[in-house]
């Protein structure tokens, strides 16, 4: 509605591509607020709960920072006379996309970390009143919060930096500097990108060696022992085997897919702002956005899934089975007075 086609296709991302992008990412949000709304209305929440909260939340914020786009659309295409609103719609992209990306890996990780304790340390660091029960939750989002900060900072001051040296920076810098048009949402510069690079690289080897390499290794190791002295068939350790099967699916599916999703985003950055010329080569653009578009649908959708809770409230939501409980709940408590 807003959006104005490019002058260079060639190094701009198209309209239509733009559309699928904020209308997939607007779809996105909505379920993912249901989802939100549906596990504090209905399940208890411990901190493995409210630790996939914040990966989802985080990703809600992602959702937000692709639609704000189309506030800077509505200025239509850079120019000097709206170059400093466009900016301010600019920098809040990129410290939005920078903090969604370190929240949701911080989170993983201390999920990994949670599993890789319950599994094999017997609960010894988040027994009761430890420093991890208490606060956990507050060191997964502040962590991310100054290290985006600083990103922010460093980016912002360069791009100052750079306008006060150049008089013609508008002509020369600006409008030519297609990074953040391809990726429909501003990005960090070349040098910056490879520093957070580095730091989600740690968090990614943090990931997997809490889940993979020490706590699925060991549920492998310890469901391979059951089997193999099941020879009765007995009924409880066919019910163990089920569980630890159960664990394996569901719950480290959140440090592998988060590990996975964005390895594939920074492999994309890298490919777009080093090697590859064309931009916007139709193929490669509309992969990159639907797998942008749709990664927030993936962590919503492996929650969703795994909570039999959730989907029995979803399912009474659908068929507005919900609005007749409440009434019945009603004329209940009004007949007991």
């Amino acid at each position: 509605m807003f959006c104005e086609e490019p002058k260079n296709p060639d190094m701009e991302i198209s309209c239509s591509l733009k559309w699928i992008y904020e209308i997939i990412s607007l779809f996105s949000l909505i379920c993912s607020i249901f989802v939100v709304y549906a596990t504090v209305k209905n399940i208890k929440m411990n901190i493995m709960h409210k630790l996939i909260l914040q990966i989802i939340l985080s990703e809600m914020l992602d959702e937000i920072n692709i639609l704000l786009s189309i506030v800077s659309d509505m200025e239509g295409r850079l120019r000097f006379e709206n170059y400093d609103f466009r900016m301010y719609s600019c920098y809040t992209q990129i410290y939005l996309s920078v903090f969604s990306c370190l929240w949701t890996l911080t989170a993983s990780l201390f999920i990994s970390i949670k599993l890789y304790d319950i599994i094999i340390k017997k609960n010894k660091l988040f027994k009761k009143n430890s420093f991890l029960t208490k606060y956990v939750q507050h060191i997964s989002l502040c962590v991310p919060l100054v290290l985006s900060y600083i990103f922010w900072a460093i980016h912002v001051n360069i791009r100052t930096s750079s306008l006060n040296k150049l008089s013609n920076i508008y002509v020369n810098k600006i409008q030519n500097n297609t990074q953040m048009i391809k990726l429909i949402f501003c990005w960090l510069n070349k040098e910056l990108s490879i520093s957070l690079a580095c730091i989600v690289g740690l968090l990614i080897i943090g990931n997997l060696y809490f889940s993979i390499y020490k706590a699925y290794l060991f549920l492998k190791k310890m469901k391979d022992t059951i089997l193999e002295q099941n020879e009765d068939n007995d009924v409880s350790n066919n019910d163990r085997i089920k569980n630890i099967s159960q664990i394996q699916k569901i719950l480290f599916l959140y440090p592998i897919i988060t590990s996975i999703i964005w390895i594939l985003f920074f492999l994309f950055i890298f490919f777009f702002n080093f090697t590859y010329k064309n931009k916007t080569s139709t193929g490669w653009n509309i992969v990159f956005c639907i797998f942008m578009a749709i990664r927030q649908i993936i962590y919503t959708l492996i929650y969703f899934l795994s909570q039999k809770k959730l989907r029995h409230y979803a399912y009474l939501v659908i068929t507005f089975k919900t609005c007749c409980k409440n009434k019945i709940k009603d004329k209940k408590e009004s007949s007991q007075n």
